[in-house]
Order: structure tokens, then C-alpha cells, then sequence
């Protein structure tokens, strides 16, 4: 029994008077070099492609990268999860897995199944199942705290975690999903219906290419305040769970964090369980529904179209019934304050 002590980096590696973002991407380039599974994972991503599929009116961008098989694979039943060590878990890390503290608890480590060159995963060091609400504070303010380098993102239990029996964050390099440089970095346009507008929170809803999305942008505290607002309205409109289903990201500019929150429907699409031809192996986390959507086989990179991506889209989002109940829903408690 090691604890986390012994996974702390050693002092030197992650300090410093530059930026947080320019720190972690230094302690990352620090733990390729002495973890040889990261670095092997790494020069695989390099090999990875890309490729993009038009869905509507907009660019979804697929990636096949086998080495998330494992990630994309797993499962996530209670016997399968009580079966197997928790890899996020001080004692089942590899000795050469180091980490960063930040905020309430938690420890930044490099993913070693990476879909990003910089991917990192900020693990609790408390062993509870995956809940956005006690790392909610900590994901903003590492979002503000990279000053645009770094993404943070929540798969919820039931919605792309691997590891939901441990609660975690992940984050990546920003700017570089679909979704992202049309709502974060693009030139500004709201294509979807205001909910709210105040001095420190503007709410909007967004729907196209299948997927349902509220946009919350402005400073930390008015998106904690937003986001625990439509996560309760979430839970009004589809109850009956421990948490709402729901994918986040957060990505800061300047002074602003822009969160983009798409509540969900089915955890996997039919045909993650299909037989024979009509088998795609499609597992949509947060990245997915940002727009760049994960394949690990050649055969689902190859053979993916509009029309596939929209089915897997539309029974993963939440359905159209239950979206403008939680939309009235979310537009009604704004209001109320």
C-alpha cells in the first residue's frame, strides 16, 4: 500500500512563475520521457487519422486511434467494475505514473491512452463514484487557470467514463474540437435561443447535427451558478438517476469560461450491441459530441457516414421530447434566479 505520496512528480517539475498550461505541458513532455507506456502511446497517436463527415450544415471530424479500445470497450457494469482494479487508484498505478496536485483534491497525471497528444486525467484522490457536483468548482477553475492552453471535460457515468466508479476530470490541448472553435473561438454568432443574459452569465441552447447543447459562458462563479442550474433542470426533466446524464466542457478565455453542456440520452448507440456488418464500435464521450468522434477499428473509420452519425447522435443526445421539457425547464429556474 504506496498511497499517492509516492506518485507525487518531484518538486521542481511542475513549478515555476510560468503559466499553469506552459507547466502541465512541460510535466508532460517530463513523464513521456520516463514512462515508456506513455511514451509508446504517444508515437502511436502519431499515426493516428483523421477525416471529416459532413452532418448538416456543419464538419464532424472522426479519428481512428486503436489505442483507445480499451476506453472505448470497457465495461461499466456494477459485477464487471467490482471484478477489476480501479486504474485510477493510487496502489494499481504503474510505479513510472506521476501526478500534480490541484484544487479540492485532486492529481493531474498524463493519460497513457491519450487522444490528444496533451492529455492529461485529474483524478480524485478519493475512490467515490463519477459525480460532477464535488469536482464541479475545481474543473472551472483549472479551465481558468490554463488561460486557453487546456480543455477540461466530464464524461458523466453512464456517458463515456471508463472509470465511474472514480470520480476524474480529463482535459486536452484547447481549440481544436469542432464545437469548440464555432462557440468558443469563433466570431461570436449565437445560432441557437437565448435563456439568459447577465452581468456575469449568458446561457444559450443550441441544436443541429443531431446533438442538443446549452452554451454557458461567463466568469467562474456565474458558471457555477449556470451550470448547477441546468444540471438540476436536467434532473427535473429526465429524473429517475442518481445524476443526470450529461457530457461538459470547459475552456477559458480571458476572463470568461465557456461551458459546453449537452445533456444525454442512450449511454452507447444500437449499434455499439449490433451483430455482424451493422456493428460499429462508437462509444460517444464528451470529444464525440464536441465533434470529433473516436473509432478504433479500421473497418468503423472507413465505412462511417452522415447518415450513421446521425443516428449515433440523435440516440445518444437527449430526445426532442425531453429536450424542450428540460429547456423550459432551464429558461424558468434562469429566470427565477
Amino acid at each position: 500500500m504506496t498511497g499517492w505520496a509516492s506518485h507525487l512528480a518531484p518538486a521542481g517539475i511542475a513549478d515555476g512563475p510560468e503559466p499553469l498550461g506552459t507547466r502541465l505541458r512541460a510535466f508532460h513532455r517530463w513523464q513521456a520521457g520516463r514512462w515508456p507506456r506513455l511514451a509508446r502511446a504517444l508515437e502511436a497517436l502519431d499515426r493516428t487519422e483523421t477525416r471529416d463527415v459532413q452532418l448538416g450544415s456543419r464538419a464532424v471530424t472522426l479519428q481512428w486511434n486503436p489505442g483507445r479500445v480499451a476506453s472505448t470497450t470497457a465495461r461499466v457494469d456494477e459485477v464487471s467494475l467490482r471484478a477489476r482494479p480501479c486504474f485510477l487508484c493510487p496502489d494499481n498505478l504503474p510505479v513510472e505514473e506521476f501526478g500534480i496536485p490541484f484544487g479540492n483534491g485532486l492529481l493531474l497525471l498524463a493519460n497513457p491512452a491519450p487522444i490528444m497528444p496533451l492529455h492529461l486525467v485529474a483524478a480524485h484522490r478519493s475512490h467515490s463514484p463519477q459525480r460532477l457536483e464535488p469536482v464541479l468548482d475545481d474543473a472551472i477553475a483549472l479551465a481558468a487557470a490554463t488561460e486557453g492552453q487546456l480543455t477540461v471535460f466530464y464524461n458523466g457515468p453512464r456517458c463515456g467514463a471508463s472509470a465511474p466508479d472514480h470520480i476524474h476530470l480529463q482535459a486536452v490541448a484547447a481549440g481544436l474540437l469542432p464545437d469548440e472553435r464555432r462557440l468558443v473561438d469563433g466570431p461570436g454568432e449565437r445560432t441557437g435561443r437565448l435563456l439568459e443574459r447577465t452581468a456575469d452569465l449568458e446561457v444559450w441552447s443550441e441544436r443541429g447535427s443531431s446533438r442538443v447543447l446549452s452554451v454557458l459562458r461567463g466568469s467562474a462563479d456565474g458558471l457555477a451558478r449556470g451550470l448547477r442550474v441546468a444540471m438540476a433542470a436536467l434532473d427535473e426533466a429526465v429524473g429517475g438517476q442518481e445524476e443526470p446524464p450529461v457530457n461538459l466542457l470547459l475552456s477559458a478565455r480571458g476572463d470568461r469560461v465557456t461551458a459546453l453542456f449537452y445533456p444525454r440520452g442512450a449511454h452507447r448507440p444500437r449499434c455499439y450491441a449490433a451483430e455482424g456488418a451493422d456493428r460499429c464500435l462508437i462509444s460517444p464521450g464528451a470529444l464525440d459530441m464536441a465533434g470529433l468522434v473516436i473509432t478504433v477499428r479500421r473497418r468503423d473509420y472507413d465505412g462511417v457516414d452522415g447518415d450513421r452519425l446521425a443516428e449515433i447522435f440523435a440516440e445518444t443526445s437527449l430526445a426532442p421530447a425531453a429536450t424542450g421539457a428540460y429547456e423550459r425547464i432551464l429558461e424558468r429556474r434562469l429566470a427565477d434566479g
